[in-house]
């Protein structure tokens, strides 16, 4: 009678996982998803193959971390932006800084290859740009009650950040316009702003 196959027991330890996603994704930012293995990961975190494989089972699970973990500083703005202890114009402009912080050294190669390659990790990329999208819109709301914008229909307003947005969703579109998420973050929201804000 043969050896029944067993499933491996994984650790669950969230702190170390984290804290390798973290030293894992500036090298996924930088250098994409597309070739990396189970022995790359290794090698990154200086670790055993089977060392990796006792906290995650695939590569996906790993990459579904990754993205996880950089949505979480990304979000950071909303707590920055909805602060009302901070005057409104100036709370723009500190979640805008943090915002470009947070998505610093992202490449396009890196939004490219998550699209296509993990189809289901980035469907929490587009939940993100839908919690985003709130976010911002409850911010114009607030400025406009209190009369630091232009009295103007917020859906036609988010609805201009929803297209953008989306259109970060294709990187076909950063590279044919030479931009990088960062430079066209700092480029559209400060354009934007500047075209609503009462002078």
């Amino acid at each position: 009678m043969g050896r029944k196959s067993l499933k491996k027991k994984r650790k669950n330890n969230p702190e170390k996982k984290e804290e390798w996603a973290k030293e894992l994704i500036p090298h996924f930012q930088k250098k994409g998803l597309r070739d990396f293995t189970m022995d790359n990961v290794a090698e990154m975190l200086n670790v055993s193959k089977a060392t990796v494989y006792n906290y995650f089972k695939s590569r996906e699970e790993i990459v579904e971390l990754c993205v996880a973990v950089k949505l979480s500083e990304v979000s950071h703005f909303s707590a920055i932006l909805m602060d009302n202890q901070t005057p409104y114009l100036e709370r723009y402009f500190l979640s805008l800084e943090d915002l470009t912080k947070n998505i610093s050294g992202i490449s396009n190669t890196f939004l490219s290859d998550l699209k296509h390659l993990f189809p289901a990790t980035w469907k929490t990329v587009n939940n993100f740009i839908e919690y985003a999208l709130q976010i911002l819109r409850e911010y114009y709301e607030e400025g406009i009650q209190s009369g630091a914008l232009e009295n103007a229909n917020t859906s036609l307003i988010v609805m201009s950040d929803r297209f953008f947005l989306q259109s970060l969703s294709d990187p076909d579109f950063l590279n044919s316009h030479q931009l990088t998420l960062e430079e066209a973050f700092k480029q559209y929201f400060k354009i934007k702003f500047f075209g609503i804000v009462k002078r």
